[in-house]
This record gives structure tokens, sequence and C-alpha cells, in this order.
């Protein structure tokens, strides 16, 4: 054979290599799409049945869970109900007290008062006579700072 044939060859088998391997890459790809497919469709259809079962627990947690809530606000209504009524009457009970207890402190208190304000306004008719008597005493140093200021400067000569 000649060099060129030679070349000529080669190329004709590069190029069959090349298709074949282009045939087998495309085949293979092909048939891991079809896997993954059929792969998926399995996990879907597993997945659907889980979800289906939990979906089946859940709704029955959920009646059993309901009906316990039920029945526990039942109870707790009836025992509020319960503490409501001893609560009023030990509040009433208290108010009547304590009505009674102002009613002692506030004759104690007007009593002890109207002396104390007897007493108090003696002390502020005292404290106002002694400002009353300081007033007129700072009016007539007024009076006399403003003849000094007056003879000093000579305004009284004008």
């Amino acid at each position: 054979m000649t060099e060129p044939q030679i070349w000529t060859m080669m190329g004709a088998f590069t190029a069959l290599m090349f298709g074949v391997l282009t045939v087998v890459s495309t085949l293979f790809v092909r048939i891991l799409r079809s896997e993954v497919g059929g792969l998926r469709n399995e996990m879907v259809a597993e997945f659907r049945g889980v979800h289906a079962k939990i979906d089946g627990e859940i709704n029955g947690l959920r009646r059993e869970t309901t009906s316990e809530i039920g029945g526990l606000r039942n109870e707790m209504h009836a025992a509020i109900g319960g503490l409501r009524g001893e609560l009023t009457a030990e509040i009433a009970g208290l108010r009547n007290e304590i009505q009674a207890e102002f009613g002692a402190v506030r004759t104690e208190m007007q009593n002890g008062f109207s002396a104390e304000r007897a007493a108090t306004q003696a002390e502020f008719r005292a404290v106002r006579a002694e400002m009353q008597a300081g007033f007129a005493r700072i009016d007539g140093l007024d009076r006399d700072v403003q003849a000094l200021v007056k003879h000093t400067f000579g305004l009284d000569r004008e």
C-alpha cells in the first residue's frame, strides 16, 4: 500500500470509530433516560403510596386529638365554673369587709383632720401676718433706697 492509501485507511478508520462512538453514546444516553424515567415513575408511585398512608395516619391523629381536646375543654369549663363561683363568694365577702373598714377609717380621718385643719389654719394666719409685716418693712426699705439713689446721683436737685 502506498502512503496516500494508508492515510485514507486511517481517516476511514477514524471516521468509523467516531461514528461507532457517537452511536454507542447516543444509545447509552437513551437507555439511561429510559431507566431514569422508569425509576422516576416507580419513585412517584411509591411516594404517592407513602403520602396516602401518612395522610391517613395524620387524619386519624387529628380526629383523636380533636376528641381529646373537646373532652379536656369540657372538664376545664366545669372546673373554671366551680372556681368562678367560689371566687365570686370570696370576693363578695372581702368587699363587705373592706367597705366596713374604709367606713371606719373615713370616720377616724374626718375626726382627726378637723382638729388638724383648725391648727393648720391658725398657723397659716400667723405666717400671713408675719409676712405682711415683713412686706411693710421691705416697702419702707425700698423707699429709703430710692431716696439715697436720688441724693447720690443728684436727681433731687433738678
